[in-house]
Protein backbone atom coordinates (compact mmCIF):
# COMPACT_ATOMS: atom_id res chain seq x y z
CA UNK A 1 0.00 0.00 0.00
CA UNK A 2 1.37 3.57 -0.78
CA UNK A 3 0.86 6.47 1.30
CA UNK A 4 -1.18 7.89 -1.15
CA UNK A 5 -4.18 5.94 -2.74
CA UNK A 6 -5.36 6.83 -6.13
CA UNK A 7 -6.22 9.31 -7.09
CA UNK A 8 -2.53 10.95 -5.70
CA UNK A 9 -0.05 8.09 -6.97
CA UNK A 10 3.32 8.19 -6.68
CA UNK A 11 5.71 8.33 -9.79
CA UNK A 12 7.75 5.64 -10.19
CA UNK A 13 11.28 6.97 -11.86
CA UNK A 14 14.76 4.67 -12.09
CA UNK A 15 17.06 4.96 -9.40
CA UNK A 16 13.97 6.96 -7.17
CA UNK A 17 13.54 5.57 -4.05
CA UNK A 18 10.85 4.07 -2.55
CA UNK A 19 8.98 4.40 0.58
CA UNK A 20 5.59 3.14 1.46
CA UNK A 21 2.92 3.05 4.43
CA UNK A 22 3.16 -1.00 6.32
CA UNK A 23 0.97 -3.29 5.35
CA UNK A 24 0.19 -4.18 8.93
CA UNK A 25 -1.15 -1.17 9.51
CA UNK A 26 -3.38 -0.42 6.53
CA UNK A 27 -6.67 -1.02 8.21
CA UNK A 28 -5.86 1.07 11.28
CA UNK A 29 -6.63 4.76 10.58
CA UNK A 30 -4.87 6.07 13.65
CA UNK A 31 -1.28 4.11 12.94
CA UNK A 32 -1.17 4.36 9.74
CA UNK A 33 -0.14 7.99 9.15
CA UNK A 34 2.57 7.28 12.08
CA UNK A 35 4.68 4.94 10.31
CA UNK A 36 6.45 4.47 6.73
CA UNK A 37 9.53 2.17 5.73
CA UNK A 38 12.29 3.52 3.19
CA UNK A 39 14.61 0.83 1.54
CA UNK A 40 18.15 1.70 2.14
CA UNK A 41 20.97 1.30 -0.58
CA UNK A 42 21.11 -2.52 0.73
CA UNK A 43 18.06 -3.04 -0.36
CA UNK A 44 16.73 -3.52 3.98
CA UNK A 45 13.44 -1.70 4.53
CA UNK A 46 13.76 0.30 7.53
CA UNK A 47 10.64 1.64 9.46
CA UNK A 48 10.35 4.67 10.92
CA UNK A 49 8.23 6.51 13.24
CA UNK A 50 6.49 9.80 11.35
CA UNK A 51 6.36 13.09 12.75
CA UNK A 52 4.32 16.26 11.55
CA UNK A 53 6.09 19.55 10.73
CA UNK A 54 6.14 21.24 13.74
CA UNK A 55 6.90 18.46 15.50
CA UNK A 56 10.70 19.17 15.72
CA UNK A 57 10.83 19.89 19.47
CA UNK A 58 10.54 15.77 19.40
CA UNK A 59 12.39 15.27 16.75
CA UNK A 60 15.48 17.46 18.08
CA UNK A 61 15.66 15.21 21.34
CA UNK A 62 16.74 11.94 19.49
CA UNK A 63 19.75 10.92 20.44
CA UNK A 64 20.28 7.95 17.83
CA UNK A 65 18.89 6.77 14.41
CA UNK A 66 18.63 8.58 11.20
CA UNK A 67 16.28 11.46 10.73
CA UNK A 68 14.71 11.70 7.06
CA UNK A 69 12.99 15.10 5.94
CA UNK A 70 10.75 14.44 3.64
CA UNK A 71 8.73 16.60 1.02
CA UNK A 72 5.57 16.28 -0.72
CA UNK A 73 5.76 17.11 -4.03
CA UNK A 74 2.17 17.25 -5.66
CA UNK A 75 1.14 14.27 -3.52
CA UNK A 76 4.34 12.04 -3.84
CA UNK A 77 6.90 11.99 -0.85
CA UNK A 78 10.59 12.40 -1.50
CA UNK A 79 13.14 12.76 1.13
CA UNK A 80 14.84 15.89 1.02
CA UNK A 81 17.41 15.11 3.66
CA UNK A 82 19.45 12.96 5.65
CA UNK A 83 21.35 13.05 9.06
CA UNK A 84 22.11 11.10 11.92
CA UNK A 85 20.05 12.09 14.97
CA UNK A 86 23.79 12.09 17.08
CA UNK A 87 24.13 15.36 15.08
CA UNK A 88 21.90 16.75 17.56
CA UNK A 89 20.30 19.87 15.75
CA UNK A 90 18.16 21.83 17.93
CA UNK A 91 14.70 22.35 17.39
CA UNK A 92 15.41 26.13 15.40
CA UNK A 93 18.13 24.69 13.70
CA UNK A 94 15.59 21.79 12.39
CA UNK A 95 12.85 24.41 11.55
CA UNK A 96 15.24 26.03 9.50
CA UNK A 97 16.06 23.15 7.35
CA UNK A 98 12.71 22.00 7.36
CA UNK A 99 11.53 25.86 5.63
CA UNK A 100 14.41 25.86 3.34
CA UNK A 101 13.69 22.30 2.24
CA UNK A 102 9.92 22.65 2.38
CA UNK A 103 9.92 19.45 4.57
CA UNK A 104 6.60 18.13 5.57
CA UNK A 105 7.02 15.45 7.71
CA UNK A 106 10.21 14.02 9.69
CA UNK A 107 10.59 10.21 9.48
CA UNK A 108 13.03 8.54 12.41
CA UNK A 109 14.07 5.54 12.60
CA UNK A 110 15.45 4.95 15.82
CA UNK A 111 18.44 2.64 16.06
CA UNK A 112 22.13 2.46 17.68
CA UNK A 113 24.45 2.59 14.73
CA UNK A 114 25.48 4.81 12.36
CA UNK A 115 25.13 2.09 8.83
CA UNK A 116 21.84 2.69 9.01
CA UNK A 117 22.27 6.30 7.87
CA UNK A 118 24.76 5.62 5.64
CA UNK A 119 22.19 3.11 4.31
CA UNK A 120 19.65 5.21 3.80
CA UNK A 121 21.28 8.36 2.49
CA UNK A 122 23.46 6.18 0.09
CA UNK A 123 19.57 4.98 -1.26
CA UNK A 124 17.46 8.31 -0.64
CA UNK A 125 19.68 11.04 -1.51
CA UNK A 126 21.12 9.58 -4.99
Amino acid sequence: MQRFASPRSRSIRAFTPRGQELDSLADSEALRGRFFSWRGASGRRFVCSVFQRGEEGFVSDVERGAIIGVASDGGVLRPVCVFAAAERRSRDALRKVGRELVVVEWHVHFCPDIEAVRDLAGSLLN
